[in-house]
């Protein structure tokens, strides 16, 4: 996962996979160096899907909390406009 870019279910999933055949023609061949080399991408991989998750998580949160604010504005509703707005927060 490199950092100039949001990290991705898809790549994260696809570094993993890639990784897990890496490692296991290394162990195959007995090649000790393709096998931890496997072993880093699996888990580079790994660690990039479970980011895009928690990333998705606080965009949803964002987006109800905006969603909640918003009609709570429009409906006159003060606490349901400050909840929504300390949900975005706290995203």
């Amino acid at each position: 996962m490199s950092s100039d870019k949001e990290p991705s279910k898809i790549g994260g999933d696809a570094k993993y996979y890639q990784g897990v055949v890496q490692e296991s023609v290394g162990k195959a061949l007995g090649n000790e160096q393709m096998q931890t080399d496997g072993t880093a991408k699996k888990l580079e991989g790994q660690s990039e899907a479970e980011a895009a998750k928690v990333a998705g998580q606080q965009k949803k949160e964002k987006v109800i909390g905006n969603v909640k604010e918003t009609t709570g504005s429009a409906l006159g509703n003060e606490q349901m406009e400050a909840e929504g707005r300390e949900r975005k927060q706290n995203a």
